[in-house]
């Protein structure tokens, strides 16, 4: 209510009956200032990212997601905005619960999932971001990053996974770089793996130094794995398929892939062995497998085509995802699904990009076709001129013609 100013009370209060979003159009409620709606849907949101981060390092820790005094403040404060929202546009609070809102949060924010019309407005930057991811219920990469941005100390398994890698490599001495990238390239290739498959692997590559960090990778099939009582593995990418909404079909549940959401009759996709699968965890899927699709894709291109094309995939342990022509040319991959919090994000830095003369950002094909005007917006709002934003797609063809 703190959030309102008189004239939105006043309309409220002589709203008659429970207003609904038909009801926008009734004079009281068409004086909501859009443009303190967007600073309170921006705050709202970035709130909501610290307080699902901080929600996700309790539940880590054991906690269960508890309603009272020992609630995130930020996840709090989030929900208070959030009922101010319904309230600005004369509809029923819907978030008055903490297991209400983080269980929303699975959804896109768009005016059609949250039932708030500013969503959908030309300047809301977080327009159709998901905040957990609707298999895992992970906290996804754009929530992290307004986390961060928020000042929150993330502790997620995916950064521990990362801590584990480096410690892994630097038992290696100078091979440190060259495992660091064969491991990640493997375990990227292999969302679905096996004990045989990663013991072969380890073999050859000898690396059976690393055998403990491989096996903390990947788990046994659990419930939630299966399809009709089966592992499916999906063409394109190799992940795990789940249920599709069309009637015995399934689909990929990798945002990242080109047949993500994608239904394919059940009976047409690959089974895997139950007996002998090995599934990536559901953080080395979400921030491992899922952008390693187009970073392995690249890769690959530049490698093939053409002859005489040095490639190196996530060069000196990953300053970036590709690196051409002996570290010349820099690329690093992003799928973000909101090009405002990506430029936000490489506003503030750039991370290893920096050290290579010419900078490329090659964005995921699918958050492109899910985002209008991505790359122009992108371009608009990053202060970088040293940078190119380019397609994925593109930047492949592009390696393909290059003499």
């Amino acid at each position: 209510m703190q959030s309102l100013d008189p004239s939105e009370l006043i309309a409220l209060l002589a709203a008659k009956g429970g207003s609904t979003l038909a009801d926008l159009g009734e004079p009281g409620l068409s004086t909501v200032d859009q443009e303190r709606a967007l600073a309170l849907v921006h705050e709202t949101v970035c709130l909501l990212a610290v307080g699902l981060v901080d929600h996700f390092q309790r539940a880590r820790s054991g906690r269960l997601l508890v309603h009272d005094a020992e609630l995130s403040p930020a996840l709090l404060a989030a929900m208070s905005r959030m009922a101010s929202l319904h309230v600005m546009f004369g509809m029923p609070v819907r978030s008055d619960g903490a297991h209400t809102i983080v269980a929303q949060c699975r959804h896109a924010l768009r005016a059609r999932d949250w039932g708030i019309p500013v969503f959908d407005a030309p300047g809301c930057r977080f327009h159709g971001i998901r905040l957990l991811d609707a298999l895992t219920c992970l906290p996804t990469i754009e929530c992290m990053d307004l986390a961060r941005q928020a000042g929150s100390e993330i502790d997620l398994d995916e950064q521990q996974a990362f801590a584990q890698l480096h410690s892994v490599c630097d038992q290696f001495g100078t091979r440190g770089s060259d495992v660091y990238s064969t491991l990640r390239e493997f375990i990227t290739r292999h969302p679905i793996s096996s004990a045989a498959e990663i013991r072969r692997f380890l073999s050859t590559r000898s690396l059976q130094l690393a055998a403990p960090f491989l096996a903390a990778c990947y788990e046994s099939v659990q419930p939630h794995h299966l399809v009709k009582g089966v592992v499916l593995r999906c063409a394109t990418c190799g992940a795990p398929t789940g249920n599709s909404v069309v009637e015995g079909h399934v689909c990929c549940t990798v945002r990242q892939c080109s047949a993500f959401d994608v239904p394919v009759p059940f009976q047409s996709v690959r089974q895997v062995p139950i007996q002998d699968a090995l599934i990536a965890k559901p953080h080395i899927l979400v921030y491992w497998c899922g952008p390693g699709q187009d970073e392995i894709a690249l890769y690959d291109t530049a490698a093939a085509n053409p002859p005489g094309l040095v490639a190196t995939l996530y060069p000196a342990r990953d300053k970036c995802d590709v690196s051409l022509d002996n570290n010349a040319i820099g690329i690093d991959v992003k799928s973000h699904a909101n090009p405002f919090l990506l430029a936000d994000t490489l506003n503030r830095s750039v991370g290893g990009l920096d050290l290579f003369p010419k900078k490329i950002i090659a964005i995921n094909d699918q958050a492109l076709s899910r985002f209008p005007g991505y790359l122009e917006i992108l371009r608009r709002e990053c202060n970088r001129t040293d940078i190119e934003f380019v397609a994925v797609s593109a930047l492949r063809r592009k390696l393909r013609t290059r003499s």
